[in-house]
Protein backbone atom coordinates (compact mmCIF):
# COMPACT_ATOMS: atom_id res chain seq x y z
CA UNK A 1 0.00 0.00 0.00
CA UNK A 2 0.96 3.57 -0.55
CA UNK A 3 -0.58 6.49 0.41
CA UNK A 4 0.33 10.00 -1.39
CA UNK A 5 -1.00 12.94 0.36
CA UNK A 6 0.33 15.67 -2.36
CA UNK A 7 -1.37 14.28 -4.89
CA UNK A 8 -5.23 14.53 -4.05
CA UNK A 9 -4.57 11.73 -1.00
CA UNK A 10 -4.76 8.72 -3.13
CA UNK A 11 -3.71 5.57 -2.57
CA UNK A 12 -2.20 2.90 -4.39
CA UNK A 13 -2.23 -0.95 -3.24
CA UNK A 14 -0.56 -4.03 -5.29
CA UNK A 15 -1.50 -7.32 -3.92
CA UNK A 16 -1.64 -11.27 -4.20
CA UNK A 17 -3.98 -12.72 -2.39
CA UNK A 18 -4.17 -17.05 -1.88
CA UNK A 19 -6.61 -17.41 0.94
CA UNK A 20 -8.10 -13.64 1.81
CA UNK A 21 -11.50 -13.26 2.32
CA UNK A 22 -13.49 -9.60 2.78
CA UNK A 23 -16.32 -8.86 5.11
CA UNK A 24 -18.90 -7.01 3.60
CA UNK A 25 -17.98 -3.25 3.33
CA UNK A 26 -17.82 -0.54 1.18
CA UNK A 27 -15.40 2.39 0.57
CA UNK A 28 -15.43 6.40 1.63
CA UNK A 29 -13.31 6.55 -2.02
CA UNK A 30 -14.08 5.46 -5.41
CA UNK A 31 -11.91 1.81 -6.14
CA UNK A 32 -10.26 2.11 -9.62
CA UNK A 33 -8.47 -0.67 -10.82
CA UNK A 34 -7.84 -4.34 -12.68
CA UNK A 35 -7.40 -7.85 -11.89
CA UNK A 36 -4.12 -8.69 -13.19
CA UNK A 37 -4.09 -12.05 -12.19
CA UNK A 38 -5.85 -15.04 -11.45
CA UNK A 39 -9.93 -14.96 -10.16
CA UNK A 40 -11.70 -12.71 -7.75
CA UNK A 41 -14.86 -13.80 -6.46
CA UNK A 42 -17.01 -10.58 -5.10
CA UNK A 43 -20.11 -9.84 -4.24
CA UNK A 44 -21.11 -6.55 -5.41
CA UNK A 45 -24.27 -4.51 -6.92
CA UNK A 46 -26.44 -7.12 -5.62
CA UNK A 47 -24.59 -10.30 -7.92
CA UNK A 48 -22.13 -12.61 -7.36
CA UNK A 49 -19.62 -11.98 -9.75
CA UNK A 50 -16.19 -14.30 -11.49
CA UNK A 51 -13.51 -11.69 -12.30
CA UNK A 52 -10.89 -12.86 -14.22
CA UNK A 53 -7.47 -11.41 -15.19
CA UNK A 54 -7.61 -8.90 -17.85
CA UNK A 55 -11.17 -7.23 -15.88
CA UNK A 56 -11.19 -3.52 -15.17
CA UNK A 57 -12.74 -3.07 -11.50
CA UNK A 58 -14.81 0.73 -11.49
CA UNK A 59 -16.56 1.19 -7.77
CA UNK A 60 -18.12 4.35 -6.93
CA UNK A 61 -18.05 5.23 -3.26
CA UNK A 62 -20.84 3.56 -0.62
CA UNK A 63 -20.48 0.14 -3.26
CA UNK A 64 -20.49 -2.59 -0.94
CA UNK A 65 -19.01 -5.49 -1.78
CA UNK A 66 -17.06 -8.86 -0.10
CA UNK A 67 -15.50 -11.90 -1.61
CA UNK A 68 -11.84 -13.89 -2.08
CA UNK A 69 -9.95 -16.27 -4.12
CA UNK A 70 -12.30 -17.63 -7.22
CA UNK A 71 -9.91 -20.32 -7.59
CA UNK A 72 -7.05 -22.12 -5.77
CA UNK A 73 -4.27 -19.88 -6.80
CA UNK A 74 -5.85 -17.05 -5.77
CA UNK A 75 -6.12 -13.48 -7.53
CA UNK A 76 -3.38 -10.29 -7.81
CA UNK A 77 -5.06 -6.64 -8.05
CA UNK A 78 -3.47 -3.89 -8.61
CA UNK A 79 -6.07 -0.77 -7.06
CA UNK A 80 -6.50 3.01 -6.40
CA UNK A 81 -8.78 4.92 -4.18
CA UNK A 82 -9.38 8.35 -4.86
CA UNK A 83 -10.87 10.57 -2.58
CA UNK A 84 -14.15 11.96 -4.21
CA UNK A 85 -12.88 15.55 -3.16
CA UNK A 86 -9.66 14.47 -5.50
CA UNK A 87 -12.12 12.85 -8.07
CA UNK A 88 -13.76 16.09 -8.38
CA UNK A 89 -10.96 18.22 -9.07
CA UNK A 90 -9.32 15.67 -11.26
CA UNK A 91 -12.63 15.31 -13.74
CA UNK A 92 -13.32 19.30 -13.59
CA UNK A 93 -9.85 19.21 -15.08
CA UNK A 94 -10.06 16.97 -17.06
CA UNK A 95 -13.56 17.42 -18.46
CA UNK A 96 -13.24 21.64 -18.17
CA UNK A 97 -16.31 22.11 -16.48
CA UNK A 98 -17.72 20.86 -13.12
CA UNK A 99 -19.12 17.38 -12.81
CA UNK A 100 -22.41 16.64 -11.56
CA UNK A 101 -23.20 13.63 -9.11
CA UNK A 102 -21.46 10.77 -8.79
CA UNK A 103 -18.89 9.62 -11.76
CA UNK A 104 -20.41 6.23 -12.69
CA UNK A 105 -19.10 3.31 -15.33
CA UNK A 106 -22.77 1.83 -14.73
CA UNK A 107 -20.89 -1.36 -14.03
CA UNK A 108 -18.38 -2.63 -11.20
CA UNK A 109 -16.35 -4.80 -13.18
CA UNK A 110 -15.52 -4.57 -16.94
CA UNK A 111 -13.80 -7.69 -18.87
CA UNK A 112 -11.47 -5.47 -21.06
CA UNK A 113 -7.57 -7.19 -21.32
CA UNK A 114 -6.52 -4.46 -23.30
CA UNK A 115 -7.62 -1.40 -21.07
CA UNK A 116 -6.86 -3.31 -17.73
CA UNK A 117 -2.92 -3.81 -19.58
CA UNK A 118 -3.03 0.18 -20.12
CA UNK A 119 -4.20 0.87 -16.12
CA UNK A 120 -2.03 -1.56 -14.72
CA UNK A 121 0.99 -0.03 -16.41
CA UNK A 122 -0.12 3.21 -15.25
CA UNK A 123 -0.58 1.68 -11.71
CA UNK A 124 2.92 0.81 -11.81
CA UNK A 125 4.06 4.49 -12.27
CA UNK A 126 1.96 5.41 -9.78
CA UNK A 127 3.03 2.58 -7.03
CA UNK A 128 6.44 3.16 -7.75
CA UNK A 129 7.71 6.15 -9.23
CA UNK A 130 9.91 8.21 -7.39
CA UNK A 131 9.26 10.99 -9.76
CA UNK A 132 5.79 13.03 -8.84
CA UNK A 133 5.82 14.46 -12.10
CA UNK A 134 5.31 10.99 -13.85
CA UNK A 135 2.70 9.80 -11.41
CA UNK A 136 0.91 13.52 -11.88
CA UNK A 137 0.55 12.25 -15.68
CA UNK A 138 -0.12 8.89 -14.94
CA UNK A 139 -3.04 9.95 -12.56
CA UNK A 140 -4.69 12.38 -15.51
CA UNK A 141 -3.78 9.61 -18.45
CA UNK A 142 -5.56 6.59 -16.08
CA UNK A 143 -8.43 8.49 -15.70
CA UNK A 144 -8.99 9.62 -18.79
CA UNK A 145 -8.55 6.10 -20.66
CA UNK A 146 -11.07 5.20 -18.67
CA UNK A 147 -13.41 7.91 -19.53
CA UNK A 148 -12.74 7.25 -23.37
CA UNK A 149 -13.06 3.55 -22.90
CA UNK A 150 -15.72 2.95 -20.45
CA UNK A 151 -17.73 6.23 -20.52
CA UNK A 152 -18.04 7.64 -24.36
CA UNK A 153 -20.51 9.49 -23.59
CA UNK A 154 -18.36 11.98 -21.74
CA UNK A 155 -16.77 14.54 -23.73
CA UNK A 156 -12.92 15.15 -24.12
CA UNK A 157 -11.73 18.28 -25.00
CA UNK A 158 -9.52 17.10 -28.05
CA UNK A 159 -7.74 20.46 -28.15
CA UNK A 160 -6.30 23.08 -25.90
CA UNK A 161 -4.36 26.41 -25.10
CA UNK A 162 -0.62 25.95 -25.47
CA UNK A 163 0.06 28.72 -22.99
CA UNK A 164 3.59 29.69 -21.65
CA UNK A 165 5.24 26.11 -22.91
CA UNK A 166 8.13 27.61 -23.85
CA UNK A 167 8.34 28.74 -20.16
CA UNK A 168 7.55 25.62 -18.78
CA UNK A 169 10.42 23.82 -21.06
CA UNK A 170 13.03 26.63 -19.82
CA UNK A 171 11.80 25.63 -16.17
CA UNK A 172 12.32 22.03 -16.82
CA UNK A 173 15.81 22.81 -18.49
CA UNK A 174 16.48 24.75 -15.24
CA UNK A 175 15.67 22.08 -12.95
CA UNK A 176 17.17 18.58 -14.13
CA UNK A 177 18.16 18.40 -10.80
CA UNK A 178 14.92 18.48 -9.12
CA UNK A 179 11.77 16.42 -8.75
CA UNK A 180 9.34 19.16 -10.56
CA UNK A 181 5.32 18.61 -9.53
CA UNK A 182 2.93 19.12 -12.18
CA UNK A 183 1.03 22.15 -10.44
CA UNK A 184 4.56 23.80 -10.52
CA UNK A 185 4.16 23.75 -14.20
CA UNK A 186 0.89 24.78 -14.12
CA UNK A 187 1.84 27.66 -12.75
CA UNK A 188 4.66 29.12 -15.74
CA UNK A 189 2.23 28.09 -18.58
CA UNK A 190 -0.87 29.37 -16.96
CA UNK A 191 -3.04 26.49 -17.85
CA UNK A 192 -4.90 23.34 -15.61
CA UNK A 193 -3.15 20.01 -15.41
CA UNK A 194 -4.65 18.51 -18.64
CA UNK A 195 -3.77 21.37 -20.85
CA UNK A 196 -0.54 21.83 -20.12
CA UNK A 197 -0.02 17.33 -20.17
CA UNK A 198 -1.67 18.09 -23.44
CA UNK A 199 0.57 21.30 -24.33
CA UNK A 200 3.67 19.53 -23.98
CA UNK A 201 2.47 16.56 -25.79
CA UNK A 202 2.15 18.91 -28.87
CA UNK A 203 5.76 21.10 -28.48
CA UNK A 204 7.23 17.88 -27.73
CA UNK A 205 5.87 14.89 -28.59
CA UNK A 206 6.12 13.60 -25.04
CA UNK A 207 4.31 14.03 -21.78
CA UNK A 208 6.31 16.77 -19.36
CA UNK A 209 7.83 14.07 -17.28
CA UNK A 210 9.29 11.88 -20.27
CA UNK A 211 10.78 15.21 -21.75
CA UNK A 212 12.13 16.46 -18.46
CA UNK A 213 13.55 12.74 -18.15
CA UNK A 214 14.90 12.87 -21.65
CA UNK A 215 16.49 16.22 -20.85
CA UNK A 216 18.33 14.82 -17.74
CA UNK A 217 20.00 12.19 -19.82
CA UNK A 218 21.15 14.52 -21.70
CA UNK A 219 22.68 16.28 -18.90
CA UNK A 220 24.50 13.05 -17.94
CA UNK A 221 25.87 12.54 -21.22
CA UNK A 222 27.66 15.78 -21.02
CA UNK A 223 28.90 15.08 -17.54
CA UNK A 224 30.24 11.48 -18.69
CA UNK A 225 32.16 13.13 -21.48
CA UNK A 226 33.22 15.31 -19.70
CA UNK A 227 35.02 12.34 -17.33
CA UNK A 228 32.47 12.36 -14.25
CA UNK A 229 32.05 8.93 -12.10
CA UNK A 230 28.25 7.50 -13.13
CA UNK A 231 27.48 7.76 -9.36
CA UNK A 232 28.35 11.43 -9.52
CA UNK A 233 26.76 12.49 -12.19
CA UNK A 234 23.68 10.57 -11.59
CA UNK A 235 23.23 12.73 -8.13
CA UNK A 236 24.21 15.64 -9.84
CA UNK A 237 21.11 15.18 -12.34
CA UNK A 238 18.93 14.15 -9.57
CA UNK A 239 18.50 10.37 -9.55
CA UNK A 240 17.57 8.47 -6.98
CA UNK A 241 21.21 6.37 -7.01
CA UNK A 242 23.12 5.38 -10.09
CA UNK A 243 21.15 2.00 -10.78
CA UNK A 244 18.07 4.38 -11.29
CA UNK A 245 19.85 6.50 -13.50
CA UNK A 246 21.60 3.38 -15.65
CA UNK A 247 18.04 2.28 -15.74
CA UNK A 248 16.88 5.07 -17.93
CA UNK A 249 20.10 5.78 -19.64
CA UNK A 250 20.24 2.51 -20.96
CA UNK A 251 16.72 2.46 -21.77
CA UNK A 252 17.35 6.23 -24.27
CA UNK A 253 20.91 5.98 -25.34
CA UNK A 254 21.09 2.21 -26.10
CA UNK A 255 24.50 1.36 -23.85
CA UNK A 256 25.18 1.78 -19.99
CA UNK A 257 26.72 4.92 -19.05
CA UNK A 258 29.79 2.81 -18.21
CA UNK A 259 30.09 2.10 -21.78
CA UNK A 260 28.97 5.31 -22.37
CA UNK A 261 31.81 7.01 -21.10
CA UNK A 262 34.21 4.83 -22.44
CA UNK A 263 33.53 5.54 -25.81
Amino acid sequence: MRRLPELYGIETLAARYLRQSFKPHAHDDYLLGVIDGGVHAVWCRGEMNRVPQGSVVTMRPGDVHHGGAGSEAGWRQRMIYVPEAGMRALLSDILDREPRGTLDFRAAFHRRPELARQIATLHGVLHDAPQPLARDVALDTLLGALLRHLMPQATLPTTGPTGRIADALDYLDSRLDDNVTLAELCAVTGLRRRQTIAAFHRATGLPPHAWHLQRRIERVKHLLRDGMPPALAAAETGFADQSHMGRHFAAIVGVTPAAYARG
